[in-house]
């Protein structure tokens, strides 16, 4: 850390009460290596993450009591969108008793050019690169405890005015861009004809609190083996379904299929499955449409195939996996 860095955190209050600041770097997500599991595992490339702001750090404090808290800063152009995240992780904590991180102040600093957060910080090991140390039941019970856990987030409701919500993408101008960008692969006109058919499936869903990256790899398991969420990243309100978009991301097939057991209290309801096949590849054509390099666009379409595949190219709306 530089001092002209330190300089400017000192405009924090409270600053001078700190036993120790540090810079904060995560663990990196973590993608199986063959050979070095104990169960079968989603064979999908990695998704690209979204751009990070450059201006964004995470910070690791001492406080004076001893306490470790997490602090987050960035331009003061997120100060909104950080009170919005906040807010989320608050409710999701007090009204609902998630294992998550949860804030205590949120504010601006250096000359209110900046914006910085602070959580009480809950965590552990990245669960996604323990999970293949463990035998298939301990794996299946975790994803259990997790699935339960995400069902009481969604169990948040609007207040008011919920203005963080994606954009509903149109299913019709999607896929003509993509018909005249080129693009195919095996299951692409199935998946085009399926996605025309329930055009409007999504319309009267409830709306609720979502995670916005829930697999096992955005999850940590600490020390007594609960399972808790890192701090949220990208909360919004749509959905519960949606929040399963990323549930192959954890790689395990026993902690997907106890997720959705936690999650639903044994088996998931009728409609279920053809709603997250709709919202997979609803994202899964929106990250060929929306990237930016041919190698980009190679991941996106391979990771759409697999999908189209593990649906018997919409032959059916349960995947193989489950």
């Amino acid at each position: 850390m530089t001092q002209e860095e330190l300089q400017e955190l000192s405009d924090i209050e409270g600053y001078g009460k700190w036993l120790k600041i540090e810079r904060f770097y995560p663990e990196t997500r973590y993608i199986p290596e063959a050979g070095k599991h104990k169960t079968g595992v989603i064979a999908i490339p990695p998704r690209k993450q979204p751009p990070v702001s450059p201006l964004r750090r995470l910070y690791m404090i001492t406080a004076a009591d001893g306490k470790k808290l997490l602090m987050k800063t960035d331009d003061i152009s997120h100060f909104d969108r950080e009170g919005e995240i906040a807010e989320f992780a608050d409710r999701a904590f007090g009204e609902q008793g998630v294992y998550v991180s949860y804030p205590i102040e949120v504010g601006p600093y250096a000359d209110e050019t900046r914006v910085y957060s602070i959580y009480i910080f809950f965590g552990g090991d990245n669960l996604a690169r323990q999970l293949p140390t463990l035998y298939v039941p301990q794996q299946h019970e975790l994803g259990i405890e997790a699935g339960k856990q995400l069902k009481k987030f969604h169990m948040i409701t609007p207040i008011g005015n919920a203005t963080s919500r994606k954009p509903k993408e149109d299913i019709f101008l999607l896929l003509t861009k993509l018909e005249e960008k080129g693009v195919k692969y095996p299951g692409f006109k199935e998946a085009a004809s399926f996605m025309k058919k329930r055009f409007d499936i999504a319309d009267k869903r409830p709306v609720n609190a979502l995670h916005g990256d829930f697999s096992a790899n955005t999850l940590f398991i600490d020390k007594g083996l609960n399972v808790g969420m890192f701090p949220l990243e990208d909360p919004f309100w749509g959905d519960p379904i949606k929040d399963l978009i990323s549930l192959q991301d954890s790689y395990s097939l026993p902690f997907m299929k106890g997720v959705l057991k936690g999650m639903f209290d044994g088996a998931p309801p009728s409609d279920f499955f053809e709603l997250l096949a709709y919202y997979c590849t609803e994202r899964a054509l929106s990250d060929i449409d929306s990237a930016s390099t041919e190698e980009e666009k190679a991941i996106a379409i391979i990771r759409a195939g697999k999908m189209a595949a593990d649906l018997d190219n919409y032959q059916t709306v349960i995947p193989g996996w489950y």
